[in-house]
C-alpha cells in the first residue's frame, strides 16, 4: 500500500495555514437589541413603545422562540431580543 503525502499529490497543503480572519468585509451590527421585561410589560407595550405599533407585538414573540412559549405569558427579569 503506498500513501502520498508532500509535494505531487493532488491535496492541497495547508499545513502552514495560521488561524485567524482577515476579512475585509465590515462586521454587521446586530439585527436585534436586547430587553429585560419589566413589571406590567406585554408583548404589545413593548412593541407600542419600540416600533410605535401595539400590533408589532409578533415581531417580537417570533425572535424570541426559546424564551417567549406563550405571548401572553412573559416574566418580568427575562432577557429578550427585539427586532431592530
Amino acid at each position: 500500500m503506498t500513501t502520498h503525502s508532500g509535494p505531487g499529490n493532488d491535496m492541497p497543503d495547508f499545513s502552514n495555514v495560521e488561524s485567524g480572519a482577515s476579512s475585509t468585509a465590515e462586521q454587521a451590527a446586530p439585527a436585534f437589541k436586547t430587553y429585560v421585561i419589566q413589571s406590567g410589560d406585554s408583548l404589545s407595550k413593548i412593541a407600542k413603545r419600540e416600533y410605535g405599533n401595539a400590533n408589532d407585538w409578533r415581531r417580537i414573540f417570533e425572535a424570541n422562540p426559546d424564551t417567549i412559549k406563550d405571548p401572553d405569558k412573559i416574566f418580568p427579569g427575562k432577557t429578550i431580543k427585539i427586532p431592530l
